[in-house]
């Protein structure tokens, strides 16, 4: 007998004795004890460890991730269908299947199940992987039946304490902070990845359905205190049962019954444990609590997505979606998740499609169900969710929508997504320019006295009308951001027809209430709203309509010195957290109730506007700003941010429509402290630090590529696919194969551009260069190696100028701009240090 054959025979006798006995995968290892009944698989490093239990069942009874066990052993992750009212799953009252081990394949065959008359054939294939395992289910249904619900599989962690949650591919997340007893959330979600503060570990699973299936996930809080993943996979789109609802307070009957065929389903998932840090971390933040940031950014910054395309400032639990908001983009871009971006554009999508009206008009808000809110009677769509309030004609959402799509745009860089929404904004911006009634560059909202006790805008129970301040300082930043988009698409007429309009409401916007504007110098704020009768309301420093102004840069810098310091006064006498949305009462007539002050929107404290109040403060005081980001982060550690406002006299939560918004300080820290702001076709830079935060070390990701951020007092460095940019002040670079393009200042025009060789790296360092004017230009760039020679083209030149040109110190040689005002010339391999400077008028 051969030496192979007599290894064969022991192997065989091991094997017939119930032995244990390990494979050494390529990339893992599989354990099979026959006489337990069981296969154990890990990846190469041990930190996921899945058992397979087949002993008269046929589950997975133990999920170990780094370490720790996740699963509750009796119920673990299973297959299974209701049907008939009955469940019948993969856990127990299974004949045994065929298991068969072949190096780091483990399939298992003969699974056999069913309930209500609808029988189930399955097999499973696992594939042990050096990063993770593979799970392939291949069900099948004997013939065409309607089941109530299936798992396929379900996975029944241990309790809610296992995971904090789930972040989705929809960019929303599964938060087990908000699930009470016995409720369930769901969303067209295809993967998760579960995490908990202070572990290392974290569980990603990735289903990818075969063919032209469609997916769908639950996950329920059990009343066994079980938390519940449960996916479903199906030919046809599975959809609510209930309305439009992804969230029952009670039970687990989320989704519609689902018609099944004989054709076989095919569902094929990668399980990894990742290390949740090296995930989701944000860098090194000096000054800043960044486990706060992550964590807070991956709840409730998340929690606005409902489902894949529809995103909101509320969230899951109540199902209100506010398309008179203009904060989805700060948000979006602070989260940086190209699955958040992709179905924040997905939902902008929606609200183009069936929220704008044929004159332009848009509903306002979007809700699982009729009934739900104050609606006006007969305007909720039942397939699409939209309506309008019935608390008034909430008219923000004409400018929220071109200042989201603007926003969004700066995120995907997807022009012909941006072409596909020019039309609408268009016409959402027209319908309102139109309310421009006695033609002096203010909109009139569609009622003329607060004695018709209808509101206009997001602060919906205050009878703002007439010429509302909130909404035109939006309409301000909307046709601001639409002109420039406008250029972008190649309509200069449309651009410049919109930036008059602009110029013509800022000019009417600053004047004094005597003067048919809305500041009023002896409160030193800018008023509410103007009534026809030329009274002026909301005189009692509303902080949304003073930010905003300061923000969207409407007011003058002694407008804004005014109202910011006026306002940090009042915040130092009274002691509070964050800014409340008024600090005095509105007059009783003004308003729906919410007596005694402060009540509601009439002096409580609502966290939505933070990043604004965060913009306003960043380049004037920036310490102040910092101040309430710690501030908001502190109370995220002791209550999650889980509430609608915050009670002014206690400063305690309150409020069972959650918001999303809550977060938005947070897009502040990073929108306006940090500076990090997405540009369509560039990373811009423009940090407002403190002293404290210098040294700040980030990375961010935009559009496929990671950009290493370096934040230092007085200059920032970004390091992109093997390009570092260093440069004071506020400045962008773009990284493409081949070139590096640097822009100086916030404006969309390339200031030098450097092409080398794809592979080669290069540095470049940036000592002096204008944003205004001529005035001289000094870098240095360094591109190691021996690589083919470089190419300098600088651009925002005076046409036809002379300029002298030095390099390394040496002799200048005079270079002419070009009739674009650009100068070429070459570099090399090195290091070498330029400068730039006119000498002289244009040449003829």
């Amino acid at each position: 007998m051969t030496h192979f054959s007599r290894w064969t025979a022991a192997l065989v006798l091991l094997v017939a004795a119930g032995a244990p006995h390990a494979w050494a995968a390529p990339a893992g290892t599989v354990t099979q004890d026959s006489a337990a009944r069981t296969v154990t698989m890990a990846d190469a490093q041990g930190a996921l460890r899945i058992r397979l239990n087949y002993a008269d069942h046929c589950f997975l009874d133990r999920v170990e991730v780094d370490g720790r066990e996740t699963v509750a052993p009796d119920t673990g992750v299973a297959s299974g269908i209701l049907a008939g009212g009955q469940w019948s799953t993969t856990r127990s009252g299974v004949a045994a299947p065929k298991v068969r081990v072949t190096g780091s394949v483990v399939d298992v065959d003969g699974i056999a199940f069913g309930a209500g008359g609808v029988a189930v054939r399955e097999e499973w294939r696992f594939t042990v992987h050096a990063d993770g395992i593979d799970w392939r289910i291949l069900r099948k249904y004997p013939s065409g039946a309607q089941i109530e619900d299936m798992m396929l599989p379900g996975w029944d962690f241990a309790g809610m304490d296992t995971w904090t949650g789930g972040v989705l591919d929809t960019g929303g997340v599964a938060w087990g902070h908000l699930l009470g007893e016995y409720s369930t959330y769901g969303a067209h979600a295809s993967a998760v990845t579960f995490w908990k503060p202070g572990q290392r570990d974290a569980l990603r699973i990735t289903t990818a359905p075969a063919g032209d299936l469609h997916v769908a996930a639950r996950f329920t809080r059990q009343p066994s205190g079980i938390f519940s993943y449960v996916q479903s996979a199906a030919p046809q789109e599975i959809v609510p049962k209930h309305g439009l609802r992804r969230y029952l307070g009670s039970g687990a009957d989320l989704w519609a019954p689902i018609a099944v065929q004989p054709a076989p389903v095919q569902v094929d998932m990668k399980i990894e444990a990742l290390d949740y840090a090296q995930t989701y971390g944000r860098g090194v933040l000096p000054g800043i609590d960044e486990a706060a940031v992550s964590q807070l950014l991956n709840t409730i910054g998340r929690y606005g997505v409902i489902d894949r395309g529809i995103v909101s400032g509320n969230g899951w639990v109540t199902g209100f979606v506010c398309l008179h908001e203009p904060f989805y983009g700060a948000l979006a871009a602070t989260v940086a998740d190209p699955n958040y971006t992709a179905g924040l554009a997905k939902s902008l999508d929606s609200w183009r499609d069936h929220a704008l009206q044929p004159d332009g008009r848009l509903k306002t808000r979007w809700v699982y169900e009729n009934g739900m809110d104050n609606m006006v009677p007969g305007s909720y769509d039942s397939q699409s969710g939209y309506y309008d309030c019935g608390w008034g004609a909430l008219v923000d959402s004409q400018p929220d929508y071109p200042i989201n799509v603007s926003e969004t745009f700066d995120l995907n860089g997807d022009l012909k997504w941006l072409r596909s929404h020019k039309e609408s904004c268009e016409r959402a911006l027209n319908w309102m320019l139109a309310r421009d009634l006695d033609h002096n560059g203010l909109m009139t909202m569609m009622t003329d006295s607060h004695t018709d006790r209808k509101s206009s805008d997001w602060i919906d129970i205050v009878f703002a009308c007439g010429k509302n301040a909130l909404v035109n300082v939006e309409m301000y930043h909307a046709l601001t951001l639409w002109a420039e988009r406008e250029e972008i698409l190649g309509d200069k007429a449309q651009a410049a027809r919109y930036r008059a309009a602009a110029s013509r409401l800022q000019k009417a916007f600053v004047r004094p209430v005597s003067q048919g504007g809305f500041w009023d110098q002896g409160k030193g704020c800018f008023v509410y709203w103007l009534e026809k009768d030329g009274s002026a309301h909301g005189d009692n420093l509303v902080t949304p309509v003073n930010f905003c102004a300061i923000a969207y840069g409407v007011c003058n810098a002694d407008q804004r010195k005014t109202i910011l310091d006026n306002i940090d006064s009042r915040m130092q006498r009274e002691g509070l957290f964050h800014w409340p949305l008024c600090f005095t009462p509105f007059a009783p007539e003004e308003c729906m109730g919410m007596q005694p002050f402060p009540s509601y929107e009439n002096g409580d404290i609502f966290l939505s506007w933070g990043e604004l109040g965060v913009r306003a403060y960043a380049d004037y005081k920036p310490a102040i700003a910092v101040h309430y980001v710690r501030a908001i982060l502190d109370r995220y550690k002791k209550d999650g941010l889980a509430f609608q406002r915050y009670l002014r006299n206690s400063q305690d939560g309150a409020g069972e429509d959650i918001l999303a918004g809550n977060s938005n300080t947070i897009a502040g820290l990073y929108r306006d402290i940090y500076g990090i702001r997405p540009q369509w076709n560039r990373l811009m830079l423009d940090p407002h630090l403190t002293p404290d935060l210098a040294g700040a070390r980030l990375h961010y990701d935009l559009r496929g590529q990671r950009y290493a951020l370096q934040l230092d007092a007085r200059k920032t460095t970004v390091t992109v696919d093997g390009a570092a940019v260093q440069s004071p002040g506020a400045f962008a670079l773009r990284a493409d194969r081949g070139q590096l393009t640097y822009y100086a200042g916030p404006a969309d025009r390339p200031a030098l551009r450097i092409t080398r060789p794809p592979s080669q790296p290069i540095r470049l360092d940036i000592a002096a260069w204008p944003t205004n004017g001529d005035g001289p230009r000094r870098w240095t760039v360094t591109a190691p190696g021996k690589g083919a020679p470089l190419r300098h083209v600088v651009s925002g030149l005076a046409p036809k100028k002379v300029y002298a040109l030095s390099i390394d110190s040496k002799a200048a040689t005079m270079v002419t701009a070009n009739t674009r005002g650009e100068i070429t010339f070459g570099g090399k391999a090195g290091s070498s240090a330029y400068a730039l400077r006119s000498i002289s008028s244009t040449r003829g």
